[in-house]
């Protein structure tokens, strides 16, 4: 028995777009454009520039689909290239709204901006990598790979319980280790974006 389109896993459904099937893409795009859309208004905030973001992502996938790996986790890759959409709308949203007065003071203070993004991903970087070996694991599933706790559970062979403990204790550690860099929602809007 053959399955429908809408039934197929992402791997199959990407094959058939390599094959130029626009249903096959058109499932795709109902299976993600959706949650690519709410993900970005969480964080842009304007509907138009956050379906925007997840049009052009959508359309860029079609164009590069034959130059996708076919074993791609395609959720995890379209959430990281969301997160790339995202603060590319947002740091040009922020260029265009600056006054001609405050040009000069605008880029001096976007110059520090990009320096102590940089200095923070770096730190970020270093404590994640002090975190025990699993916990790690877990943190990076859920905030690099946008995998839900009981995604992570099942993938590593954990309990849901365990897998929260170690989302918990992970963001807990950060808001200690990076709260002289940033006040605490700027820690957890970088944790959830990293």
């Amino acid at each position: 028995m053959r399955l429908s389109l809408p039934e197929l896993s992402d791997v199959l459904l990407l094959e058939e777009c390599r094959k130029d099937n626009t249903r096959a893409y058109d499932v795709l795009f109902d299976r993600y454009s959706g949650k690519l859309y709410n993900y970005a208004l969480k964080y842009i905030r304007d509907e138009a520039r956050a379906e925007e973001a997840m049009m052009d992502l959508m359309f860029w996938l079609w164009d590069k689909r034959h130059q996708l790996a076919p074993d791609v986790q395609l959720a995890p890759y379209l959430f990281r290239a969301m997160k790339h959409a995202i603060i590319k709308v947002l740091t040009r949203n922020q260029s265009q709204t600056v006054p001609l007065d405050f040009a000069g003071d605008a880029a001096i203070e976007d110059a520090g901006n990009r320096l102590r993004e940089t200095e923070l991903t770096a730190l970020y970087h270093e404590k994640l990598n002090a975190l025990s070996l699993q916990r790690q694991k877990v943190f990076r599933l859920s905030r690099h790979n946008n995998m839900s706790h009981a995604e992570i559970a099942k993938e590593m062979n954990l309990s849901l319980f365990t897998v929260k403990n170690h989302i918990k204790a992970s963001l807990t550690y950060f808001r200690s280790e990076l709260k002289d860099y940033i006040d605490i929602v700027g820690v957890l809007t970088f944790l959830f974006l990293i």
